[in-house]
């Protein structure tokens, strides 16, 4: 017996574990631990800064989050404190669905859209709705 793989034994492997052999990493988020409010690190970089609820509509992300007939991550639901808040807990929620350790999101919030890069390529988009605003104290 040899110590390698090879092509037949590829092959056989991949019909055994079937088209999508990542799917299981793919959970849904569990709602209760999600992070629906700013970091303590954004909030002392910004006290009394006003927060937004958005809520987050995947088109795609990754390879099996709404590409070939798979259905994208449920919407997220999350407060923020600008652009970067957001696209940081975007980041947070997308991470499973991503096999690269190299993921940097934008968000655009006069578009309301969303883009997710990982390395030089397109890991997906998203559409941003505002939900709600609480004023700061400095507003």
């Amino acid at each position: 017996m040899t110590g390698h793989i090879t092509d037949d034994a590829r092959r056989d492997l991949a019909l055994a574990v079937g088209p999508d052999w990542q799917a299981g990493r793919h959970e849904p988020r569990d709602p209760d631990e999600a992070v629906v409010t700013p970091s303590l690190d954004e909030m002392a970089a910004a006290p009394g800064a006003t927060q937004t609820q958005f809520r987050v509509t995947y088109e795609r992300v990754g390879r099996h989050g709404g590409r070939a007939g798979s259905r994208p991550p449920a919407p997220l639901e999350c407060w923020a404190i600008g652009p970067d808040g957001l696209a940081e807990r975007v980041s947070k929620d997308v991470r499973p669905y991503l096999t690269s350790s190299e993921v940097e999101v934008h968000v655009d919030l006069e578009q309301m859209r969303g883009f997710i890069y990982v390395g030089f390529n397109n890991g997906g988009s998203f559409t941003i709705e505002q939900l709600a605003v609480a004023e700061g104290r400095d507003a």
